[in-house]
């Protein structure tokens, strides 16, 4: 007999395991293409206007990937937990399991199970798989695309190639439209320039790092603002060109370890809020893996409750139950930079607050 009920409970964890498997791959393919659709459009964007080749674009591609599985993963185990009990609840499963002796405690086995599984892999995610974000991205990107691109300037809109360079270049792509480019420069302390040329052709130097243009028949105008410092300088060629290697390199903060940044916020009595932040998403790193264990164990009581909704129930319920998630981040977030809560209590705020609302649930379904 105890062989027997042993056998039973298995079949039924790796019944659980397969219903939480299929809306899980769901979930996280839709996820994972509905926040990449802009990074998408921008990478179709090169392929077609910009003649980047199919191989650098794909490499990008899986730049961003794991980025974009950092959040995705908890989300669409929160799903698939979600789901799978809904369906259970609502074909009478659970019924049938919970007559045969098989409670709703025994149940959490294998939802701790894949909660473990997927928690494991969004902590590598976020510990080593993930050292493109943000500006990081950025640059690697630009490293692996300059070989191709000439110049990735959009005209008729300003483009910011720098944080102190601004241009703006005619829509010469159109039938009769202006050639010219007007350029803000204030890479140089203290003597800002304004660029204005009639035409421009590309430069691209990935030997050296530089990208530019050379600009021909304009004009300089050097401190404009002032009237006693004011120059013009007229030109026929001039090699307008950026140098890359500075913004390629990491800047000091990208490099700060977490014990520079506790020195930082004690030199600054902590009165700088980027210090604290910085602070904060160090600790985010284990915190936003750790919120997979919760989303995939908080879905199984919800999923009960909401046993007639189904799968589409499930991803509705899920999406606004992480909406919430990450609103009680931001306002951790701001907390943090009016130094109301400490970083720490700041980024595990939003787990505490769902730990308790497990708890909760949980108590009252063994309850019922």
């Amino acid at each position: 007999m105890r062989g027997g009920r042993h056998c039973l409970v298995r079949t039924i964890d790796r019944y659980i395991l397969q219903e939480l498997g299929a809306p899980f791959a769901q979930s996280l393919g839709a996820l994972t293409f509905i926040l990449l659709t802009r990074e998408i459009l921008r990478l179709v964007e090169l392929l077609i206007n910009k003649g980047v080749g199919i191989v650098p674009l794909l490499k990008t591609f899986l730049l961003l990937l794991p980025s974009f599985f950092v959040l995705t993963l908890p989300m669409a185990c929160l799903i698939a937990s979600i789901s799978a009990f809904s369906r259970l609840s609502s074909d009478r499963e659970l019924t049938a399991m919970q007559a045969t002796g098989v409670s709703i405690r025994r149940l959490l086995r294998p939802v701790l199970l894949f909660s473990t599984a997927v928690f494991l892999v969004t902590l590598y995610l976020s510990q080593y798989a993930q050292p493109w974000t943000g500006q990081s991205l950025k640059k690697l990107a630009l490293i692996m695309l300059r070989d191709e691109v000439s110049m990735a300037f959009d005209e008729g809109v300003f483009n910011t190639p720098t944080d102190k360079v601004v241009m703006y270049i005619g829509e010469r792509s159109l039938p009769g439209g202006p050639h010219g480019v007007f350029i803000s420069d204030a890479r140089i302390k203290g003597e800002p320039r304004i660029i204005v040329a009639h035409d421009w052709a590309a430069i691209n130097d990935p030997l050296h790092n530089r990208v530019g243009m050379t600009l021909r028949d304009g004009t300089i105008h050097v401190n404009p603002k002032d009237p006693r410092e004011y120059r013009m300088i007229m030109f026929t060629h001039y090699d307008f060109t950026l140098n890359l290697s500075e913004s390629l390199s990491p800047t000091p903060e990208e490099r700060l370890s977490l014990q520079h940044i506790r020195d930082k916020i004690t030199e600054t009595n902590g009165e700088d809020p980027r210090y604290l932040r910085m602070l904060q998403d160090h600790y985010k790193n284990l915190a936003v893996p750790v919120s997979t264990l919760l989303f995939g164990i908080i879905g199984m009581p919800l999923g009960i409750v909401l046993k007639r909704s189904g799968r589409a129930g499930g991803f509705a319920a899920g999406i606004l139950i992480v909406l919430l998630f990450y609103v009680l981040n931001v306002i951790a977030d701001y907390w943090v930079s009016s130094r109301a809560l400490n970083p720490f209590a700041a980024a595990w705020l939003p787990n505490a607050a769902f730990g308790a609302a497990c708890l909760w649930l949980f108590y009252r379904r063994t309850r019922a």
